[in-house]
């Protein structure tokens, strides 16, 4: 999405995603950041494999929020997409439904107006539990932690009792890999593209 509006400084393009070295299609990297009058609206967040809840949100919190409060959008539009999730067959972050649901309630607080949009996801139990999460939050419901017994068979293919993950946290290697590459994306970020969007 963010070529569409690459030149255009009427649109600001935050994305989080896996480092596009390691993932399809290539591209996503911090230096991405639009072109002539639209330079410093797109806003690229690449992710190391295994980054989890909590690295995910300190990158997304030291991001999102002040760049949302320089641009002071009129209407926000979110593309939630859980192919982030950490049994995703084809990609390679390691988010939960939790962690999901987390940014989804930052992406709620900060947002005037919000349109929101499906996105990747190749488990169809995760993206089945994650929208409904969305879905619920976005109308002010508090998603609770057990399917209906009632509606458990028809489910029962997507190997869920529950809408959330139990907790996980990735290895102390993984996640110390995963923090040291989201904390120099993060500085770059704030370095190149926070001064432009301050000025």
């Amino acid at each position: 999405m963010q070529h569409a509006f690459y030149r255009d400084p009427r649109v600001l393009t935050i994305s989080t995603h896996e480092r596009g070295d390691r993932l399809f299609p290539g591209t996503g990297f911090v230096d991405e950041l639009g072109e002539g009058p639209g330079r410093g609206y797109a806003v690229n967040v690449p992710l190391q494999p295994f980054t989890d809840d909590e690295v995910y949100l300190e990158a997304f919190e030291a991001i999102v929020p002040p760049l949302m409060t320089a641009f002071r959008p009129d209407v926000v539009v979110a593309q939630l997409g859980i192919d982030s999730h950490r049994t995703d067959p084809l990609t390679h972050l390691a988010l939960t439904v939790n962690g999901f649901a987390r940014a989804v309630r930052r992406i709620l607080d900060l947002s005037p107006r919000l349109v929101a949009l499906g996105g990747g996801g190749y488990d169809l139990g995760n993206v089945a539990r994650a929208w409904t999460i969305a879905w619920a939050l976005m109308n002010g419901i508090e998603p609770p932690t057990d399917l209906p017994p009632g509606f458990r068979p028809g489910v029962s293919s997507f190997r869920a009792a529950t809408l959330w993950d139990p907790p996980h946290q990735e290895t102390d290697e993984h996640r110390r890999w995963a923090r040291e590459f989201a904390s120099r994306q993060v500085q770059r970020i704030q370095e190149t593209i926070f001064p432009l969007l301050a000025a």
